[in-house]
């Protein structure tokens, strides 16, 4: 008998001692069965509601080697009803039990897929109620004017939910605004703020976004109303991706949100703030103010600057330079050539994968997944046979109801369908193997720009940190794990490469 346990705990505010009372009632569980010690999985400070936890993730790629998995409830397992049946679902299909030792469920017991559904449905009605509860908490508190979450920089906390100004940051705030209006940009301002080593809100350096912020969600110095005495509270709500499970923000329409009006908390005067109100509405229609696209670039996200490790991003149609040189003035700023960077880069990935290994290593992955491919088409296939077999038998017994011809027909498309995905199995495109890869790699470039998912294979090659710098004229790229290094004199040259 192999025994897994799964644990979770939801939020900081709980206590880790939860995970331990969780698998304290598995052990003892399992003890009572007379089984051995399970292997524990957990998942701390992680809603039930996102199916994206590292430690269930592996529990469920774990599970085929488990006879059983014990849980202290269902909702430790999941609380979105679908992702909890496809998960049981799944468990059941690969053999394995999944037993609640608190709730008694047990997935080997008939009629289990009516408890899983309903325990699934109420654990997700108990999120919704204790969402609707606490907005409807934070409502009271805001329309009372008191804070409803989150101290903006400049403040400090007098009393529950009461505010009032910290001076020696408010000087700072002021400075901000009054620099703005004298035509810097927040890029200017926050490289006077880590020149003059003032502390930013989380006690680090400063970054342009926290100056500019954004003046339709309202957040950043410049664009919070707060710092003109007016609180604007339910400007958004956050929702759950029925996919992924992470929490989304969307923005509510401006007659739900709650605005209350505290001038003894105003930091600059309402002349101020409205110039520099029109100045950001200004500038952000002159940029069209997109924000959250994908890496528009090859290597955007991936490379890192030699001088100060910070990210590397496009600061000109010619050139990717520091992020933290263009955000916060804490870098000399390395600049690198895109073209240099892009097409030498592929350049050493297209050499390696060249090489009669990586070839080899291919074939291997395309030989499994056709192998796996046809097992699927003729496991229908004979699930389709067999189907229409006791359809048959049961016209030969005499067994003729309304929905016999239905299911008759319905068994022979069946057999037809899997049939023909036999016969359309890819196996006949491996002898063109070669050709194919010799193509893929003749285009790797043009692949990567035009394709996400390529790109991101690119970054599965060269990892997710590749630092550049100069040494002696010549640009040096090394990836990190030693996965790449190569270096760039006319174009790069690869030095060693290893996948």
């Amino acid at each position: 008998m192999h025994v897994a346990a799964y644990a979770r705990y939801s939020s900081d505010a709980q206590r880790e001692a939860s995970l331990e009372d969780q698998l304290r009632n598995c052990r003892q569980y399992a003890a009572r069965m007379g089984w051995p010690e399970p292997v524990v999985y957990t998942d701390a400070a992680v809603s039930g509601a996102r199916n994206d936890r590292p430690g269930y993730l592996r529990l469920l790629a774990d599970a085929p080697r488990f006879d059983v998995i014990l849980v202290d409830d269902l909702t430790r397992l999941s609380r979105d009803s679908v992702e909890a049946t496809k998960a049981t679902r799944r468990l059941t299909f690969a053999g394995v039990r999944v037993i609640g030792v608190s709730d008694g469920l047990d997935t080997g017991r008939k009629g289990h897929k009516a408890e899983v559904g309903l325990r699934g449905l109420m654990g997700e009605l108990y999120l919704d109620d204790l969402r609707e509860k606490t907005h409807r908490g934070l409502m009271g508190r805001a329309l009372d004017g008191a804070s409803a979450g989150g101290l903006p920089y400049g403040y400090r906390v007098s009393a529950t939910g009461q505010r009032e100004i910290r001076e020696d940051q408010a000087e700072i705030v002021r400075r901000i605004y009054a620099e703005y209006l004298a035509g810097r940009s927040p890029r200017e301002i926050v490289a006077g703020l880590n020149r003059d080593r003032v502390p930013s809100p989380r006690g680090r350096t400063w970054a342009a976004s926290a100056v500019a912020g954004d003046v339709r969600r309202g957040i950043g110095i410049l664009a919070n109303p707060i710092y003109a005495g007016r609180q604007v509270w339910n400007r958004s709500r956050w929702v759950k991706h029925p996919d992924t499970g992470r929490r989304v923000r969307q923005e509510r329409p401006q007659s739900e949100w709650v605005v209350t009006e505290h001038p003894e908390l105003a930091i600059v005067d309402a002349g101020t703030w409205a110039a520099v109100e029109r100045r950001l509405r200004l500038q952000s229609r002159a940029t069209g103010g997109s924000a959250g696209r994908p890496p528009q670039h090859v290597l955007s996200g991936i490379l890192r600057c030699g001088l100060c490790n910070g990210p590397m991003v496009v600061v000109d149609r010619y050139n990717y330079g520091c992020a933290n040189a263009k955000q916060r003035g804490t870098c000399a700023g390395l600049r690198v050539a895109r073209a240099a960077a892009e097409d030498g880069l592929l350049a050493a990935v297209r050499a390696r994968l060249s090489a009669p290994e990586a070839f080899a290593e291919y074939q291997r992955a395309v030989q499994a997944h056709l192998r796996q491919s046809g097992g699927e088409a003729t496991r229908r296939l004979a699930e389709a046979r067999k189907w229409h077999g006791n359809v048959m038998a049961a016209i030969r017994a005499g067994i003729i109801t309304p929905s016999t011809k239905a299911d008759l027909e319905a068994a022979e498309a069946a057999v037809r369908e899997a049939e023909a995905a036999v016969k359309a199995s890819p196996a006949r495109m491996v002898p063109r193997l070669r050709e194919r890869w010799e193509r893929v790699l003749a285009d790797l470039a043009g692949h990567v720009r035009r394709s996400p998912q390529a790109r991101a294979a690119l970054v599965d090659v060269v990892g997710e940190r590749v630092t550049v710098r100069y040494e002696n004229g010549d640009l040096v790229a090394e990836a990190a794990a030693s996965q790449l290094a190569l270096v760039a004199g006319a174009g790069f040259e690869p030095a060693t490469f290893g996948l």
